[in-house]
């Protein structure tokens, strides 16, 4: 039985993700978003309404996509992932054929690593993570569940970073730095220092800014 493969959300990072699907031969079914300006095709690919639509599929040999982005908080899209598990769907993962990625890695369900990133070996993705355009992760990193590595992000040897957090774009984490659950590091920061949880740094070096609530 051939898959099934429905990507959630037709803005910026669903366009994104689809292009990244068809560069890899993946043939896409449809794409569902219930925003009224998204309509008729994407890339060849049909538009067929919200998320209702999935009320009538059965989630054998169906796979999702999760389309949403970051913009930075990423509570819609950890929320749509963990509502979609619940109900039995299964998220695929997928890498750009552009990316340089070692084969001593581990991705968990529904990663994304996109165009022109490269990860070193040793590196741990776990559930619902995005690698965006042209990040670099460097070996023994660990990127937990939720998270979002916007483009450009430099992460050195041996950072982790908790789950839900959002670095962004052209961020640089120096080795062995930790960043915490739900923090939000900010476009350009170079962090230097442990980043405790639901804190927002920017800067060079980065500070404290304020709390994600």
């Amino acid at each position: 039985m051939s898959e099934t493969i429905y990507i959630l959300g037709a803005g910026g990072h669903g366009r994104v993700v689809l292009d990244a699907l068809l560069a890899n031969g993946i043939q896409v079914t449809g794409i569902l978003d219930a925003n009224a300006q998204f309509s008729g095709q994407l890339l060849g690919v049909p538009i067929l309404g919200g998320n209702e639509y999935l009320d009538g599929v059965t989630t054998a040999q169906t796979f999702l996509v999760n389309g949403l982005g970051a913009n930075p908080r990423i509570l819609r899209r950890r929320n749509i992932f963990t509502v979609m598990k619940t109900r039995g769907f299964i998220f695929k993962s997928f890498k750009h054929p552009s990316a340089i990625v070692s084969s001593a890695i581990s991705m968990g369900e529904g990663c994304q690593v996109m165009a022109g990133v490269v990860i070193q070996a040793g590196v741990t993705l776990e559930e619902n993570v995005i690698i965006n355009t042209r990040a670099s992760i460097d070996h023994d990193c660990m990127i937990s569940s939720h998270s979002f590595i916007a483009p450009g992000v430099i992460l050195c040897g041996h950072v982790t970073v908790a789950s839900s957090a959002f670095i962004g774009a052209g961020a640089v984490v120096i080795p062995n730095i930790h960043i915490g659950e739900n923090a939000i590091v900010g476009a350009g920061a170079v962090v230097t220092k442990p980043v405790p949880d639901g804190w927002i740094v920017a800067g060079n070096p980065a500070v404290k800014i304020g709390v994600n609530n």
